[in-house]
């Protein structure tokens, strides 16, 4: 796809995110929209591989920070894989949920509590080598910069490189909050490239809202005969005016109401 299609893609994934904003007031509308251009550059740039005969024999992507859940549900419906009207029932009793749930159709893996994406990405890299398709085949886990505080995520990024999983890329979406606050006044994290460096990973760099750059970065890590991890700088709340300039995490009914349609 071009890059001029791929924006469009995200414009109408960000009015879906919003939709579901004004829908429910609890919706995590900052970390959905700061995480959008990943999962597009994702589903439609380089095209993850949905179907196999086996479980090893597709691409698997893991929303680690499930709380960003609406942004998946609004590409899974740019997909066809959900109805538009589904969107509505957001956080509704027999609705979509608020975290990811693998019984929605799109998928592919149950998160909620941070921290334990990784872990089973790695299982599933893991298996892919046992079954022969490493390397065909990837697992994109995408986490946040805040869930980096969780020491599950270290246990797997260890043990990632101690097995050289090459199926295995982790995205990390650097916006630079967390729940209570900005990540580096809550705890600071000093380099995370180096950190992630330190222990075996190969660390990419990218604009997590540039399509030109987050390609480049996406393709360099499934080229890599390791783990390779992308850094991808962001920001809370991207094209709402109001969530940007806050790094705000929730907003009014009302007011997502107006960008929605």
């Amino acid at each position: 796809m071009r890059i001029e299609e791929l924006r469009s893609i995200a414009s109408r994934v960000r009015k879906r995110i919003l939709r579901m904003a004004a829908r429910d007031k609890s919706v995590h509308a900052g970390a959905s929209l700061s995480v959008t251009d990943i999962l597009v550059a994702l589903y439609f740039g380089i095209g993850v591989k949905m179907d196999g005969k086996k479980p090893t024999e597709r691409d698997w992507v893991i929303l680690s920070k499930g709380h960003a859940v609406p942004a998946l549900y609004a590409v899974l419906a740019e997909l066809g894989l959900l109805r538009e009207e589904e969107l509505d029932t957001i956080r509704d009793i027999d609705g979509l949920e608020g975290h990811p749930d693998y019984r929605t159709p799109g998928v592919d893996v149950s998160t909620g509590s941070l921290g334990q994406g990784l872990s089973i990405g790695a299982g599933i890299a893991y298996a892919m080598r046992l079954d022969g398709t490493e390397g065909r085949n990837f697992v994109y886990v995408i986490l946040g910069d805040g869930e980096l505080d969780e020491g599950q995520v270290w246990e797997a990024a260890t043990t990632a490189t101690h097995l050289r999983l090459k199926s295995l890329v982790a995205i990390v979406d650097v916006n630079g909050f967390q729940l209570d606050g900005p990540t580096d006044r809550i705890k600071s994290k000093g380099s995370l490239a180096a950190r992630w460096s330190s222990i075996g990973w190969h660390v990419i760099e990218a604009d997590g809202h540039s399509f030109r750059s987050l390609l480049s970065a996406l393709e360099e890590a499934r080229s890599y005969p390791g783990p390779a991890v992308i850094l991808a700088y962001t920001r809370r709340g991207r094209g709402l005016g109001l969530l940007e300039r806050t790094g705000g995490q929730h907003v009014d009914p009302e007011y997502a109401k107006q960008f929605s349609e």
